[in-house]
């Protein structure tokens, strides 16, 4: 079943008379479960659109469905229901307190949920349990590697135990070994746990950890197609 739904989606942003189209006539679904990479260069257009599909822009002119509900149908509070319950969004920046714990930057999405506070802590410490932090449960962020605070970002994207998760250029600020591992958690989140996961980035060594990869150049489509296993590539250089 179809997650996200986009027919002929435009995004024109409009300031200072005059108009800069971002995005042109985009069409393509993602379903339910799957792995799927949106790659692009710098200025493609690929973090406008994770911000339309993640409801924290609208589009300016086509068809935007979530779970089979067009994007004008959902009100100012649903769209915040979601955002918060069913979404979870993990960016290059990290975005945490620096001043916090890990379980302080992990629970705050719990305190605007409908999840009863009893269940909170047993929460926190399931999700920081998957993403290998139960070690670091107590330290302050900014006293943590690159890839420990991604992997904070990711155990606060999963604590409502979202619909799908977004990842914005999550390498982007982690030397090459933490990357892998940011990577390989994001893996096992989708093939374990089952988590739609929608990547944004401009790496195809990145975009490869996918199921598929939609290419954007120039807010267009340039491609769409499933990503080979190793095993098929090399059988398909003997061909």
């Amino acid at each position: 079943m179809a997650l996200f739904e986009v027919e002929n989606l435009n995004k024109i942003f409009y300031g200072d008379e005059i108009e800069t189209h971002v995005l042109h006539d985009l069409t393509f679904s993602i379903d339910k479960g799957e792995f799927v990479s949106i790659m692009g260069p710098s200025g493609s257009g690929k973090s406008t659109l994770l911000h339309i599909l993640g409801f924290l822009l609208p589009h300016t002119s086509g068809e935007y469905r979530f779970n089979g509900r067009r994007y004008q149908d959902y009100g100012s509070d649903e769209i915040a229901r979601e955002r918060n319950k069913g979404m979870g969004f993990v960016f290059q920046t990290f975005n945490l307190l620096p001043r916090q714990t890990v379980y302080e930057n992990v629970i705050l999405p719990l305190m605007y949920s409908d999840t009863p506070e009893a269940k909170w802590k047993k929460r926190v410490e399931e999700v920081v349990e998957i993403v290998g932090l139960s070690h670091r449960l107590d330290f302050e962020t900014h006293k943590l590697s690159g890839g420990e605070k991604q992997r904070t970002a990711m155990a606060r994207a999963l604590v409502n135990s979202p619909d799908v998760i977004f990842a914005d250029e999550p390498t982007g600020n982690l030397d090459s070994e933490s990357g892998r591992a940011v990577m390989a958690e994001l893996q096992t989140l989708h093939s374990k746990f089952g988590h739609t996961i929608v990547l944004i980035t401009h790496e195809t060594d990145t975009a490869e950890h996918a199921q598929r990869i939609i290419r954007i150049k120039d807010g267009q489509i340039e491609s769409d197609a499933k990503v080979k296993t190793r095993r098929q590539a090399k059988e398909g250089f003997r061909k």
